[in-house]
């Protein structure tokens, strides 16, 4: 069983690239679950409380990570796993304890996975992009907390991939062919 997470700016194409892996995984006979984005489900409010919504969606992706490796998948495809809830939580709080406390707590969770597959995007065309579906944007398509997230996910990539992390890269600066071949490329050696 692998477990690969999908992590990085919004409106970058990770969606895409799950429903890509997924449909070739199929193709070929394997058993695949996709856990997705817990945030989308949350009941907590999160202007009222920013950091409780950020938890339960962290502990949801988890449970439902949980859940799936007792089930003997052939492949667990997460939108939104570990790498991403920990930049998250970086742009939100930035170097408060709390948020330090959270990461090294979110951390000890890495293990469950077997890889990261990174989209990157600039954040003036996530907005635009964002703006194509919603007139009006929400709290996390400003240009403020996306270079905030940018900049955390930068400091995230570099940080783990020191610790040993193989983060595949994916950027909207290339083709949607290269991007869709890079993606399946993430098999490569999992066969």
């Amino acid at each position: 069983m692998k477990v690969i997470e999908f992590f990085g700016m919004p409106r970058a194409g990770k969606t895409t690239g799950i429903e890509t892996l997924e449909t070739s995984l199929k193709h070929a006979g394997k058993r695949v679950r996709i856990i997705c984005e817990g945030a989308r489900i949350c009941p907590i409010d999160k202007e009222d409380n920013r950091f409780n919504y950020h938890s339960w969606s962290f502990h949801n992706t988890i449970n439902n990570l949980i859940e799936a490796l007792q089930m003997r998948f052939d492949y667990v495809l997460v939108d939104r796993g570990v790498l991403d809830h920990i930049a998250f939580i970086r742009a939100l709080e930035g170097t408060s304890q709390r948020a330090i406390d959270a990461e090294k707590y979110y951390s000890s969770f890495l293990g469950l996975q077997d890889k990261e597959v990174f989209f990157n995007l600039d954040p003036n065309l996530a907005i635009e992009r964002e703006r194509v579906h919603k007139p009006i944007l929400g709290r996390v398509f400003n240009t403020s907390f996306l270079n905030a997230l940018q900049q955390s996910y930068s400091g995230v990539i570099k940080e783990f991939t020191k610790r040993g992390r193989d983060i595949m890269l994916i950027d909207e600066s290339q083709s949607y062919e290269e991007n869709v071949n890079r993606v399946l490329r993430v098999l490569e050696g999992y066969s």
